[in-house]
């Protein structure tokens, strides 16, 4: 089954830099490549057509802007198992909160700001292998909102609707 979720994307040279890092721990982790973002709201089952107006106000309420990282984390969950805490600043706040507002009725859905690095269960000494001698820059920048069609196979998510704040 597919829905859709609400992805902040990151800025072009932020998205290169951790666009590298998880081309690199998916050959170590022998996983799915796959567009750095930070989820704003997932799992949406609704008509595209309602969250397409959504995001394009969402986008022009904000200027591009940046978040710092904090230290690589491993969960125990297939959808966050290696991934990168972020501040959940004044900006990440406000967009969330008005996605929780506007979607609130079709889902419920904890905002826990991050960006995946890779899916999947891995043991212990496999992750310290794959992330040893990484280097994971101390800030990272977002430069718009899409919505993404997902489901269960990473290797199918599409970007189906997309816009960009306004740079400074």
């Amino acid at each position: 089954m597919s829905f859709y979720s609400i992805w902040l994307i990151l800025e072009q040279d932020s998205r290169a830099r951790y666009r590298d890092l998880i081309i690199r721990l998916s050959r170590k982790l022998k996983t799915p490549v796959f567009d750095p973002h930070c989820t704003l709201y997932g799992r949406l089952n609704i008509d595209i057509d309602k969250i397409k107006p959504i995001v394009s106000d969402l986008v022009s309420t904000k200027d591009q802007f940046s978040t710092s990282i904090k230290r690589l984390k491993t969960g125990k969950t297939k959808w966050k198992s290696l991934y990168l805490p972020l501040d959940n600043n004044e900006n990440l706040s406000y967009l969330y909160g008005t996605c929780k507002n506007k979607f609130s009725y079709a889902r419920r859905y904890t905002f826990d700001p991050h960006i995946s690095l890779a899916y999947g269960i891995f043991d212990p000494e496999t992750v310290h292998y794959a992330t040893k001698n990484l280097t994971i820059p101390e800030y990272l920048a977002f430069s718009g909102i899409a919505v993404v069609k997902t489901g269960d196979d990473i290797s199918s998510w599409e970007i189906v609707f997309q816009r960009q704040f306004w740079s400074n």
